[in-house]
């Protein structure tokens, strides 16, 4: 079942977001760094997959070089 929302209500609302001045998030990404620094948070998180892959566990990248990037909002 569907319903109608009066036009005069989706105005109101797109008006009331836009004064808010709030972006809204729709990803995050890690923040761009060189790519040594890169190859070698990636060099350590193919050990670390590569080495529970062999135990059949998952990995734990919490303990390694993931911890430490920063996200970036994209909107």
């Amino acid at each position: 079942m569907r319903t109608r929302i009066p036009a005069s209500t989706l105005k109101r609302l797109e008006a009331l977001e836009h004064s808010r001045g709030k972006r809204k998030v729709v990803a995050l990404f890690p923040e761009l760094m060189p790519v040594d620094e890169w190859g070698a948070i990636a060099s350590n998180m193919q050990a670390e997959l590569k080495a529970n892959i062999k135990k059949d566990c998952p990995p734990q990248y919490d303990k390694g070089g993931l911890s430490h990037l920063v996200l970036v909002a994209s909107g």
